[in-house]
């Protein structure tokens, strides 16, 4: 387990590295916002496809998912502009295997799945947050894109430890979890499998975005921006540590409401303001408010559809919300000109997850006694 700790921190930091490069990419590649978020929008539906490619054999995604990274690692460090696309996918559909092979061991492996999968995506956060001083160190001495090579060199030797430990990982023996003899309430899972799309395009366009958009503001932003974005994911990372504690007090459906309305008013404050340390406090808020969203959703679709090893179709979802919303937020910010009115696209997304979920509650609370017990299963 402590590998598939190191393996996913890992993959935290292969994902965010595209958008803690865009400042340098903008300038080595003469970018607009929407050729930008386009580069995302290939990433993140190479990892769609490749989560609907994981098998019953775990751990053979897992390695499947890591070779494919390195390959297109390897790829990326020596092309540039629209070729680098192509390889983005095949980066991403890497990323994609491994991240939903990783995150279904763990979310079968234990009796709460809920507490299990933010420990595990802690680990994930780990990764994302120590990319943006990586890369804005890197990009003072070398050209962006080299950065590859070494990610390319550092996920073969995670992959021949993991091969080596194949043996110990819980990939056989995965918890089944019944809760219900009755119908699977199809309504719901869609619900939260929507929940979970719009929240990984939240957090990829905050995320993704954020390092651009604090180099663009008047606050010397170069030497806030790599700050910021990695106190975000510290923040995130704080969060996925304390939700099991939180959980045992507070019910499941109610940290997911309070948690979306925080983190909807905290992205308004930091398009909002305009001095450095306000900015930093609204993504700090922002990110300890988002961290217990995607595990619990996560967990409660395992919990509707009984049968865990068949959920993948899941993440291919979540990361379509990863491609999507990004690229919206490129193209709406090429069109008027602003980044700061290409990010109200996630606002509009968590504004739809609050909705979504009070309609959910209310479904729950008119519906049968039986569909009252499925959709509190979790707690």
């Amino acid at each position: 387990m402590v590998w598939l700790h190191v393996a996913f921190a890992a993959t935290g930091f292969g994902t965010t590295l595209l958008g803690c490069l865009l400042p340098a990419l903008h300038s080595a590649w003469n970018l607009t916002d929407a050729q930008a978020g386009f580069l995302f929008a290939c990433q993140f539906t190479g990892a769609s496809i490749g989560a609907l490619l994981v098998r019953e054999d775990l751990f053979r995604s897992i390695q499947l998912g890591y070779l494919l990274m390195v390959a297109g690692a390897v790829f990326l460090g020596t092309l540039h502009g629209y070729a680098a696309a192509v390889v983005f996918f095949l980066f991403g559909m890497g990323m994609g295997l491994a991240m939903t092979a990783i995150n279904m061991l763990g979310g079968t492996a234990f009796e709460r799945p809920g507490a299990a999968l933010s420990l595990l995506n802690a680990s994930w956060i780990v990764g994302a947050a120590l990319s943006p001083e990586i890369a804005t160190r890197w990009v003072r001495y070398w050209r962006p894109m080299k950065i590859y090579f070494v990610v390319a060199v550092a996920f073969a030797a995670i992959a021949l430890v993991l091969r080596h430990y194949r043996t110990n990982l819980p990939g056989n023996n995965v918890c089944r979890l019944r809760v219900s003899e009755g119908a699977t309430p199809w309504v719901l899972i869609a619900a939260f499998s929507l929940l979970a799309f719009l929240y990984v395009g939240v957090e990829v366009s905050v995320s993704g975005w954020m390092m651009t958009y604090i180099h663009r503001l008047p606050i010397q932003g170069g030497l806030w921006a790599a700050m910021i974005t990695s106190c975000f994911w510290l923040a995130l990372l704080c969060g996925r540590l304390l939700a099991p504690a939180v959980l045992l007090r507070v019910p499941e459906s109610r940290l997911l409401l309070a948690a979306m309305v925080v983190a909807c008013c905290s992205v308004i404050l930091i398009l909002l303001n305009h001095s450095p340390v306000a900015i930093l406090l609204a993504v700090v808020s922002a990110g300890l408010a988002l961290a217990p969203i995607f595990p619990l959703c996560v967990s409660r679709v395992l919990v509707l559809t009984n049968e865990s090893p068949q959920t993948k179709w899941l993440f291919c979802v979540a990361g379509m919300g990863g491609s999507l919303l990004p690229w919206l937020t490129g193209r709406l910010s090429t069109h008027t000109g602003s980044l700061r009115d290409g990010l109200l696209v996630p606002v509009f997304a968590l504004g739809t997850m609050i909705v979504c979920f009070l309609l959910i509650a209310r479904s729950a609370r008119a519906d049968s006694d039986s569909t009252r017990r499925i959709f509190s299963a979790a707690e």
